[in-house]
């Protein structure tokens, strides 16, 4: 304890300009997000409330946008699965019943496939399809990440707005955030992300 007589806490608080309190006074010290983003006058201000309630509901947009996309992915990948299950259950089913020794006829069979896919395989290979993962395809799990890259930068900046203990700042975010939920909140539960 001794040591650290010399050692004042509350100095280096106050020389970071950082109030760690829910404040409605002085709005025009706190910093948004760079050094140079200190809003200065209340024209200022109100332009950096309107700037993150904008953010917020964009936050919210995004989350609905990554809804109807996992929704329409799912579907995506269900097809291709039971595409896939139909057609080698067609081929093996053809296989046994056709001596496919000659290529003409294996040529036959594989364009046929398509057009012979029952609906009661079909139902069979739905009721499979809950039991895999989902297939790898690149172009839905590129937008995926994208998606998830952008709701964590629009999130973390929205965390350090908040941070600042502002209270204009904090109610402006939570009123975005109200607004974005009601208007795009039913999209998000589409997919089950939100």
């Amino acid at each position: 304890m001794d040591g650290m007589d010399g050692m004042d806490m509350g100095d280096s608080s106050s020389s970071m300009g950082m109030v760690s309190h829910l404040h409605f006074s002085n709005p025009f010290a706190d910093t948004l997000w760079f050094k140079e983003w200190v809003p200065g006058s209340k024209g200022a201000l109100v332009g950096a409330c309107i700037g993150l309630f904008v953010l917020a509901l964009v936050e919210r947009l995004l989350a609905g946008m990554r809804g109807v996309m996992e929704a329409w992915w799912r579907k995506k990948a269900d097809a291709i699965l039971v595409r896939t299950y139909s057609t080698r259950t067609v081929v093996q089913q053809r296989s046994s019943s056709v001596d496919t020794s000659s290529e003409e006829q294996k040529g036959d069979t594989l364009e046929t496939v398509e057009s012979a896919v029952s609906p009661a395989a079909s139902v069979a290979a739905r009721r499979s399809i809950r039991r895999v993962l989902p297939p790898f395809i690149p172009s839905h799990e590129l937008a995926r990440a994208a998606f998830q890259v952008s709701q964590a930068f629009v999130g973390y900046a929205l965390m350090l707005a908040v941070m600042t203990f502002n209270a204009s700042y904090i109610i402006s975010i939570l009123i975005g955030s109200f607004t974005g939920e009601l208007l795009f909140g039913r999209f998000a539960q589409q997919g089950d992300h939100a």
